[in-house]
């Protein structure tokens, strides 16, 4: 392998020399600076992406590329997302199963983020400061600062802009309609919640989502804090605290507590850092001046409308329940249907972690549960790529914070701080996008100056991959032989069939709803009704028919499911034999409406005779001559409709709505070829490191 170093072994890294103006920033300069109107066409998440085409092509152009140490994590976390991709149609333990095309699109759009990320870091690495300066960078990302900034004070004063965006105007209306793609493509300055028990708009321009903004404001931050505050800042010096000062009201009113615990952190990064490395003749000076300034700021904060807002939003943690039963969910079915290589995107949850019936309402569009994988970048991760996946996603970036963890410069302080920042949000944001792409221009950043200085040495590109055609083949041998591994397993399993009915279920009674002058015996849903299908009264008849089977292992193979928010009950039972499982879903479903309809039946006649005994006691009382306008005669009198309504009314507990049908179940082979396939290549390629380590090389 080839270790490179700065300066006198790579003329990428050569200090520079004056030259004339080069252009090669141009990509990274326009996508930055013409962000506004990147956004108002409709072309802000996409620009990104396409500008890493001409970056690539620069790339491609150098001899002898540089990567950081621990760039192989990378490359094996995307080996890992390019596999994924045969998983995306693999249904996940407790997801809505199946998938459409538009499944292909999100995981594209995301692959090509990733990629995109990859180009951007190797690109700031292996680009001459004369031709990308660090001024440069620093100051376009902090430009971007204040493009949020901007953005946030649009969705407090005008909360309801939103336009048609040119991009939206030229796709056609069934993707233009695409929540996703509409989200992305769609200009809005705010977003309606309700949390807090009253209509509230967070800012979002110029991006998508509330915490999206909350999470790229803080990663440009350092930028803005290095490039507008500092001796050379010119005429930004005295912009910059105006700025700060406009942030405060939007970094309130977002509702983010993600962004609040970034920031604070942040601040205890910058005062340790002046403690530490600042000059020491005036760290004090600067340290004492700057917590007075917080001081006075907090002071301020506290006496204006703006402290009462965040108060509120602190006491109202409405998504730390979801939130924890989500991650929750997402880790367990990793776990449990593929644990080495993930899902390749995310998925639809069944029903609500409220109810087997609970989604999402026009009236209510956050009573449905956000799909298994969001609502946090290491989640993602962890269900589209996998546990292993997510062991390397994790393991390049904390070897990027070993790297610099003794911060020996203003360019590390910016860059330990985004990895501080992700490191928090990646738990709660989807950071994949701007704040990725950030955090990548960050570590560059870092590792130029750490190779142009001589302080680190760089590892070459090629290094990481195979030398010789004998490499190669072992490796690809590697592959294919885990993956027919894979493939033999997943042929011996027993074949499984699903037999599956469908129920629509009575409304509940008014004798059990509470509305009848009897209290209410339980509280009637589609779940409770969905435990009684799996109570030992239902399934108990099931056993008996069915000797060889106990009622445990029956119950475990029923799966119960429902249309969201209806009525309609979904029964479905796994067994090796088809015949067996259609008749045991069938019984099951009579024996419930059985059991159902038999206690509903001896309910109203409890009812009934409660009622009957009541008139009785009041048959006693002589009514006066306006007996209709006393109490007890009135009383009577309700009694007397409430049985006659009891006498003719209803006790079926539901009717089937559809015939009990099976299928052999698909035993997903896909799951087991790539994640034993990769398990191979994985194996082959540690022998191949240890070997060239034992030879005495340098290993990457």
């Amino acid at each position: 392998m080839k270790v490179i170093e700065s300066g006198t072994a790579s003329q990428n890294h050569a200090l520079p020399g004056p030259t004339g103006r080069s252009r090669k920033h141009l990509p990274l300069t326009l996508l930055l600076l013409g962000f506004p109107l990147w956004w108002f066409l409709g072309l802000s998440a996409i620009l990104p992406v396409v500008i890493a085409v001409p970056l690539a092509i620069q790339l491609s152009r150098k001899k002898n590329l540089v990567v950081p140490k621990g760039f192989g994590w990378w490359l094996l976390f995307l080996i890992w997302v390019l596999a994924s991709s045969f998983l995306l149609w693999a249904d996940a333990p407790g997801a809505v199963p199946g998938g459409g095309l538009s499944r292909i699109m999100v995981y594209g759009y995301r692959l090509s983020w990733y990629l995109s990320c990859t180009v951007v870091l190797l690109w700031i690495i292996n680009s001459k400061k004369r031709d990308v300066s660090d001024t440069r960078v620093v100051r376009l990302i902090g430009w971007m600062f204040v493009v949020t900034v901007a953005g946030g004070l649009l969705g407090m004063i005008l909360p309801k802009f939103e336009v048609t965006s040119l991009v939206e105007m030229i796709l056609p209306r069934s993707l233009s309609s695409n929540g996703f793609v509409n989200s992305i493509v769609h200009p809005a300055a705010a977003n309606l919640t309700t949390f807090l028990g009253r209509d509230e708009y967070r800012p979002i321009a110029p991006f998508a989502f509330a915490n999206s903004w909350g999470s790229n404001l803080s990663m440009y931050l350092p930028f803005f804090v290095l490039g507008w505050f500092t001796a050379d800042a010119g005429w930004r010096r005295f912009v910059g605290p105006v700025v700060l000062v406009l942030a405060v009201p939007p970094i309130v009113y977002s509702m983010n507590r993600g962004l609040w615990a970034s920031l604070g952190l942040g601040l205890v990064i910058l005062i340790g850092y002046l403690l530490i490395r600042g000059h020491r003749k005036h760290r004090l000076r600067i340290v004492v001046a700057l917590v007075c300034a917080v001081t006075i700021g907090s002071v301020a904060f506290a006496m204006s409308p703006l402290a009462g807002t965040a108060t509120e939003r602190l006491d109202t943690a409405h998504s730390n329940d979801r939130r924890a039963q989500l991650l929750a969910q997402t880790v367990l079915s990793t776990a449990q249907g593929s644990p080495i290589v993930g899902f390749g995107s995310t998925r639809d949850v069944q029903g609500s972690f409220a109810s087997i019936a609970g989604g999402g309402t026009p009236d209510c569009p956050a009573c449905g549960v956000p799909p298994l994988g969001t609502q946090g970048h290491l989640w993602l991760v962890i269900f589209s790529q996998g546990l292993l996946g997510a062991v390397f996603f994790l393991l390049f970036f904390v070897r990027q914070a070993f790297q610099f963890c003794r911060v020996r410069s203003r360019i590390q302080l910016v860059g330990m701080t985004l990895l501080a920042f992700f490191a928090v949000q990646m738990f709660i944001y989807d950071t994949l996008g701007m704040p990725l792409f950030t955090i990548m221009i960050g570590v560059g950043l870092m590792w130029r100056e750490a190779l142009d200085s001589g302080s680190a040495k760089g590892v070459g590109l090629a290094s990481y991959f195979p030398r010789t055609g004998k490499q190669v083949l072992v490796l690809a041998a590697a592959l294919v032989l885990g993956a027919v591994a894979g493939g033999a397993v997943a042929t011996a399993r027993p074949a499984v069939y699903a037999a599956e009915t469908s129920l629509l279920l009575a409304p509940t009674p008014l004798y059990l709803s509470g509305l009848s002058t009897t209290p209410a015996a339980q509280s009637i849903t589609v779940d409770t009704e969905a435990a009684l299908v799996l109570s030992e009264s239902s399934l108990a008849k099931v056993q008996q028919a069915h000797p060889e089977l106990s009622v445990a292992e029956i119950r475990s193979r029923v799966n119960i499911s429902a249309t969201p928010n209806t009525r309609i009950l979904h029964i479905r039972y796994r067994d090796e034999n088809p015949d067996r499982a259609r008749g045991i879903t069938a019984l099951i479903a009579s024996q419930y409406l059985t059991v159902r309809g038999d206690y509903l039946l001896q309910r109203r006649d409890q009812v009934l005779n409660d009622l009957q005994n009541q008139l009785i006691d009041l048959e006693s009382l002589t009514p006066v001559a306006e007996g209709l306008q006393q109490p007890e005669a009135t009383t009577a009198l309700g009694l007397q409709d409430s049985i006659i309504d009891l006498t003719v009314s209803d006790t079926s507990a539901g009717e089937v709505l559809s015939e009990v049908s099976s299928a052999r179940i698909r035993n997903q082979p896909e799951v087991l070829i790539v994640s034993l396939g990769l398990i191979g290549f994985l194996a082959a390629l540690v022998v191949e490191r240890v070997m060239v380590r034992r030879s005495g090389r340098p290993v990457a």
